[in-house]
């Protein structure tokens, strides 16, 4: 069997409901990892939301970041790629968000700040064990040098309208209910993908992609083998070439890789 590159979404893919992994999951991917396959998480995570998985974030390759637009390789920690969003749509973005009373959250790297702070966004913090700082003008933020990538929950429909209307250089996806990842307009899971394998000398045929969500999509569109799981959405399952028994609580990922190693997802 060839090399295989397995991309696998997080949040309601590979971790349960309760941002857990299961045992049976981590077994399979070290096993994977141990024949010379690539086992990758693909997410609209930020580098501070990966936290919540504690010492299992390090139990795959590489981490692509902010919908793709930042891939970590996990042996060294080392970034090799990092899409900013340009200073002056930052500026623009956050100082919108200011004026009209907006809560924008605003992520580089391990800082996480909020425009305003909601009780969602406390609840969130504290299941990540991190409590994001709250700022009061554009001056605390560091735009000048581009950042990451911003998310809008409780006003997200507010910060959409304004990108719609004047930040062509940014776009928005779902992420989850109620929930916008902002990036680059260059940035996505599957583009993120695409440059990986080329940095790894990966072929398309062997590229596998696993998603639930409306931001997996793509992924599982132009992947060789895109893979739903039993949990994801309907349009998702429309889109992939192959639809799991198990969901994301009961080790789906451990069932695509033990069918992916049965050589059932090769193309030649």
């Amino acid at each position: 069997m060839s090399r295989k590159l397995l991309a696998l979404d997080l949040d309601g893919t590979a971790v349960c409901d309760d941002y857990s992994m299961g045992e049976e999951t981590k077994k399979a991917i070290a096993y994977a990892r141990s024949l010379g396959h690539i086992l990758v998480f693909v997410t609209g995570r930020r580098d501070v939301d990966m936290l919540t998985m504690g010492r299992d974030q390090w139990c795959v390759d590489y981490h692509l970041l902010n919908t793709g637009g930042k891939i970590f390789r996990c042996r060294d920690k080392v970034v090799l790629y990092n899409e900013l969003i340009e200073p002056k749509v930052c500026k623009r973005l956050i100082n919108h968000c200011f004026q009209q009373g907006l809560q924008l959250q605003i992520y580089s790297g391990l800082t996480w700040q909020v425009t305003c702070m909601t009780e969602q966004t406390m609840e969130y913090a504290k299941a990540v064990g991190v409590i994001p700082k709250v700022i009061h003008s554009l001056e605390e933020t560091d735009w000048q040098n581009g950042l990451e990538g911003f998310m809008a929950s409780s006003d997200w429909d507010g910060v959409a309208k304004f990108i719609d209307a004047h930040l062509p250089q940014i776009y928005y996806i779902n992420s989850e209910p109620g929930c916008i990842d902002i990036m680059a307009s260059r940035v996505s899971k599957w583009n993120g993908i695409v440059k990986l394998a080329k940095h790894l000398g990966i072929r398309h045929e062997d590229i596998i992609t696993v998603g639930n969500y409306y931001n997996d999509i793509e992924m599982i569109q132009y992947a060789a083998v895109g893979i739903a799981v039993a949990n994801s959405l309907k349009p998702v399952k429309e889109k992939a070439n192959y639809i799991t028994q198990k969901d994301n609580n009961h080790d789906a990922v451990a069932e695509i890789i033990f069918r992916m190693l049965n050589h059932e997802f090769d193309i030649e």
